[in-house]
């Protein structure tokens, strides 16, 4: 993809995550195609944090310049968070394994349920960065079922679910 094609990419992106924000503050989300009301339940989930409130209230206005913030030296985007619990709700909704091992954090250990969701994306993110990593090579089918394996473990192993919800799912500071 060349950069003009990118750019016009990034620019519909912004105008999509726009119009799904004003539907939120709408109350129209049940409106919304299935995805986007996943995109616009995790938006409903975060509204109250400065800058993915700012990521979405500006996101046409930025004609698609990625809205980005520094935490602890790296750049992160207050969106790809958002998109990260869409992600993690559709899983939850679609992926057997996924919605069991969601539920058995959220029953049994009684983390809370959107701690378990950044449990489940930092899974997610860790397997797309192995698979991103993988393009051109050989298929990501180690960190796949590396990523099978903890689903698993979280269903059935009290010590690794502990360690994980320690591990992904720090407080919302960054986005404040």
């Amino acid at each position: 993809m060349d950069g003009d094609e990118l750019a016009k990419l990034r620019k519909l992106t912004g105008q999509l995550h726009k119009l799904t924000y004003e539907a939120v503050k709408a109350g129209a989300v049940t409106e919304l195609p299935d995805e986007e009301q996943l995109f616009a339940r995790a938006i409903q989930e975060h509204m109250h944090l400065k800058h993915i409130h700012n990521a979405l209230e500006f996101a046409d206005l930025l004609e698609g310049a990625p809205y980005e913030i520094e935490v602890e030296g790296n750049v992160v985007s207050p969106l790809a968070h958002v998109a990260f619990h869409a992600a993690v709700k559709g899983q939850i909704e679609q992926v057997p394994e996924v919605r069991n091992a969601f539920e058995k954090m959220v029953v049994a250990t009684g983390t809370p349920a959107h701690h378990a969701e950044h449990v489940l994306a930092g899974l997610l993110a860790e397997l797309m960065w192995e698979t991103s990593r993988a393009s051109g090579r050989a298929p990501p089918t180690k960190a796949k079922a590396h990523y099978d394996r903890s689903i698993q473990k979280l269903c059935g192993d009290s010590a690794f679910r502990k360690k994980m919800t320690r591990r992904f799912g720090g407080p919302h500071s960054a986005f404040e």
